[in-house]
């Protein structure tokens, strides 16, 4: 199991920026406005959000689907206290846990969706494959994964701009993303019908939307 983390922007002291960095850089209310539409959750669903840092997602998937069950985990403590915050005042209920991605602290088959978003290009390529294996797990049998993350550009000065993101994230965990290459990973860990959606430009790159379903008969 991991022993720490990388912040959200890499460094703790920048994690109060967090939501207006992301906000301007990923074009963060269009990607998450899809993320929702994708994964429609549905009243009485358990739902998960993977890396859900200061909740801006949670608060989304409450206005859909006020009576689903919503939770949250995250490793960074100081994130979860802004996630908490957010949602209290937002009148919304979430349960938020710190955890880790290659430990879930949750029973098998729990969940019938799981959602993340700008989480699994912090993860180094085994951490990714054991994230997956977790979320595998959490959902049960035909329950449903939506991924939103950096992916490959097609304009070549987007893809420039997305160096941005390596640097401060690290080369060795965005390679992947770099390539578009992250549906691979879902289709190594077990998940089926694995499709990589129409992809939103933004302005450090592009973010691709990965949808896929845990087997029903596993």
């Amino acid at each position: 199991m991991a022993t720490d983390f990388i912040p959200a922007l890499r460094f703790a002291a920048l994690t109060p920026w967090y939501d207006r960095t992301v906000a301007w850089s990923t074009r963060e209310a269009d990607m998450k406005d899809r993320v929702v539409a994708l994964a429609a959750p549905r009243s009485g669903e358990r739902v998960l959000d993977l890396g859900c840092g200061t909740g801006t997602l949670l608060l989304a998937l409450a206005n859909a689907a006020p009576a689903a069950t919503l939770t949250g985990i995250d490793a960074d403590p100081a994130i979860l206290a802004l996630a908490a915050a957010k949602i209290e005042a937002a009148g919304a209920q979430a349960r938020l846990l710190p955890g880790w991605s290659d430990a879930l602290p949750l029973p098998d088959a729990r969940f019938d969706l799981a959602v993340s978003t700008l989480f699994f290009h912090h993860l180094r390529p085994h951490a990714k494959h054991r994230a997956l294996q977790e979320l595998r797990r959490v959902l049960r049998p035909g329950g449903r994964l939506v991924i939103a993350d950096f992916g490959r550009a097609k304009a070549g000065w987007r893809r420039g701009m997305f160096h941005l993101v390596r640097l401060l994230d690290g080369y060795p965990n965005t390679r992947d993303h770099a390539a578009g290459t992250l549906t691979s990973f879902l289709d190594d860990g077990g998940f089926v019908d694995v499709q990589s959606l129409s992809p939103l430009a933004v302005p450090l790159g592009s973010i691709d939307f990965l949808v896929a379903t845990r087997p029903r008969c596993a």
